[in-house]
């Protein structure tokens, strides 16, 4: 009896411990190869909304909710360096009233804020994402599904779920 019990406990134990679990990774490891093509690929997708008036352009890793959301570090936007944009740490945007606008705070002028929502490892050579942008009152949200070949990682599928 002792023994069923103690292979019950262990059974469960590692049932506890399964590491097929799709817990979300740590947003400091969305900063990787396949956050990075995702992020292209989302700049590749940015419709030219007031033509002629600069932009910034701002990446926000996991959740935006009423607590703020988590700046891209530095080093991570620094790979974004040879598109020649104007990025800026997510820390110094600011929200206007009455429609919220997010701005940078020295210009006044509205901002792309480009989210990466989520990054998941799916095998060793893919990746479920969901990536998102906003500008003034017009986004979107994408599905991405991205693959590693010859040490390369791009995106093979894109869906939009939602926005303009």
């Amino acid at each position: 009896m002792i023994r069923r019990l103690l292979l019950l406990s262990l059974c469960l134990g590692l049932a506890a411990c399964d590491s097929s679990d799709t817990a979300p990774l740590p947003l400091n490891l969305y900063e990787c190869d396949a956050g990075e093509a995702a992020v292209r690929h989302l700049i590749t997708l940015l419709p030219d909304i007031n033509p002629g008036v600069p932009k910034s352009y701002s990446i926000v890793l996991g959740e935006i909710n009423r607590d703020g959301m988590t700046p891209a570090s530095e080093a991570f936007t620094k790979r974004f360096a040879d598109l020649k944009l104007k990025f800026i740490d997510a820390q110094f945007l600011k929200d206007i009233e009455p429609d919220h606008t997010i701005v940078e705070s020295d210009t006044r002028l509205a901002a792309f804020v480009l989210q990466l929502r989520s990054l998941q490892p799916t095998s060793a050579t893919t990746w479920d994402a969901e990536v998102g942008w906003s500008y003034k009152k017009e986004f979107a949200r994408i599905r991405l599904r991205l693959e590693v070949r010859d040490g390369k990682t791009s995106v093979v599928k894109a869906e939009k779920v939602e926005g303009s």
